[in-house]
């Protein structure tokens, strides 16, 4: 069974830039990286489009995120009982016409009443019921199993569930960034098999999570068939979507929608890089009675060009399809070693060698592309994509190469990394990217979408970044989505994103 994904992508990271930095991993710093002072006062942020209704707000509102002391602004996980358990109260409500109020949740199994206070009414019934508890635990199980209610959302609070033997239960994921000793710990029902954990997340939120059996053993919740395909190859995540969660997915392939083409992948023996390094490149339908085509360069290109994580070429056709978007190329770029797949150099290219890794983009790949195809050459039409680790390293070659890239895609970027100890690569990108934003006498006349999920479940408060971009003169929409650092996430992010990008 993989362990969580997160939780193993920052061990691994670590690891990884041991090897790739030579000085020893650090265990990041918990509070957020400040963004560089903004000169100026922001502009207003466009506002998401009104079909993600959690993020709608009018056109002159700002999203403003603001870090309280129960849901702070760093990696520190926040406690199961610090968000209501109701919209978020970090986002404007919608301007629009509200959205039908849903109906409360409906009684299951003996639980008539589906409210914390019906939950302990429940719960003491059965530990007092000695001999005849575990039948009625069994009948209950049946019940939210059948009624497809695992986990268990009430009116008021989240019951993970998990019925078998065991010595201890935990839940962990994305609501306590994977981190250990920060989950929700499960309490046996007396004289039963039957455990449960109480969470009070936002009414509207998503979540990957694991169940922790004994302190040793992860697995997938055998109760709840809903499942996100990890990255790194780290495997599978349950998913918890709670009652109020609304997105757009495009993210689904149709049958009746012209497909792009995806080739191969395509070796390219870098000399800036010293070795090679793998692209592919997605094709729009009708490519060939068409020309100046805009492109997407995409970073963690296995990832984001899998169509069971990152699915971007399905969006793509979909999008282009209902024309929503200009016929746009992408090329992804593969942050796996070409000659061994299963070794992930993404730190080595993200952290430790960003000079080495943006200029192979810029003096080689971009070059290669415009070379050998139809594109639209115009910085205009040139976007550069990273998420994580790799929207820190985004935002460095963005501000960096701003005649090259036009466009810049910042999913959930990592910045608390600029101000850590693991890697040399990322002190060297921190001082570039602050002197950048905070020279007053730099204009970045770029069109920048970042986004970020709830605060303490991602990568905390953006908002000093959009500031700083802004006061650069930069063009950015800010995103906020209710749910962690994912790549369901990301997905179902990624149609906004290229509508915003790339207009028809």
């Amino acid at each position: 069974m993989p362990s969580p994904t997160l939780r193993i992508a920052i061990t691994i990271a670590l690891a990884f830039l041991v090897a790739c930095d030579g000085s020893p991993a650090q265990t990041p710093a918990p509070a957020a990286t400040s963004a560089p002072a903004a000169t100026s006062a922001p502009a207003a942020i466009s506002p998401p489009r009104a079909t993600r209704a959690q993020n709608s707000v009018a056109p002159t509102e700002r999203i403003v995120v603001k870090p309280t002391a129960t849901q702070p602004n760093t990696r520190t996980p926040v406690p199961v009982t610090a968000t209501p358990l109701e919209p978020s109260p970090t986002l404007p409500p919608p301007t629009s016409t509200p959205l039908p109020t849903p109906p409360p949740p409906a009684p299951v199994g003996e639980l008539g009443d589906p409210s914390s206070a019906g939950w302990q009414q429940f719960v003491a019934s059965l530990a007092a019921d000695g001999a005849n508890a575990q039948a009625r635990a069994n009948a209950f199980w049946d019940a939210v199993v059948r009624a497809k209610r695992v986990p268990l959302a009430l009116t008021d609070r989240l019951i993970f569930l998990y019925k078998g033997s065991a010595q201890s239960v935990t839940w962990y994921g994305d609501f306590s960034f994977w981190q250990a000793g920060a989950g929700i710990s499960g309490s046996r029902i007396p004289n039963t098999d039957l455990w449960y954990g109480v969470a009070n997340f936002p009414r509207d939120s998503r979540t990957d999570y694991q169940i922790l059996l004994n302190g040793a053993q992860w697995i997938l919740d055998p109760a709840n068939p809903d499942k996100d395909t990890g990255g790194l190859g780290l495997g599978d995540n349950s998913v918890l979507t709670m009652p109020d969660f609304q997105g757009t997915d495009f993210t689904k392939p149709r049958s009746d929608v012209p497909h792009g083409v995806v080739t191969d992948w395509v070796t390219f023996n870098s000399k800036v890089w010293g070795g090679g390094i793998n692209y592919k490149i997605y094709t729009p339908p009708n490519f060939e009675t068409a020309d100046h085509f805009p492109v997407l360069y995409v970073t963690d290109g296995s990832d984001f060009g899998d169509v069971r994580i990152g699915a971007v070429t399905t969006v793509l056709d979909n999008l282009i399809a209902d024309g929503k978007i200009a016929p746009v190329m992408a090329v992804f770029i593969d942050a796996r070693d070409p000659a061994n797949p299963a070794t992930n150099l993404r730190n080595t290219q993200f952290l430790a060698r960003p000079e080495d890794f943006s200029a192979f983009i810029i003096q080689e790949l971009v070059p290669t592309i415009d070379a050998r195809f139809r594109t639209n050459p115009a910085r205009e039409a040139r976007a550069l994509m990273g998420v994580s680790f790799g929207g820190a390293f985004t935002t460095y070659a963005g501000v960096k190469y701003p005649d090259v890239f036009g466009n810049l895609v910042i999913f959930s970027p990592a910045y608390w990394v600029y101000d850590s100890s693991v890697a040399a690569g990322a002190k060297r990108m921190s001082q570039f990217v602050h002197n950048t934003l905070s020279n007053p006498s730099i204009t970045l006349d770029q069109k920048v979408y970042m986004s970020g999920g709830i605060p303490g479940w991602d990568v905390g408060d953006l908002q000093p970044w959009v500031n700083s971009f802004q006061a650069r003169g930069a063009r950015i929409r800010l995103f906020h989505s209710q749910e962690g650092h994912s790549w369901h996430a990301w997905a179902w992010l990624t149609d906004e994103m290229l509508e915003y990008i790339f207009p028809p």
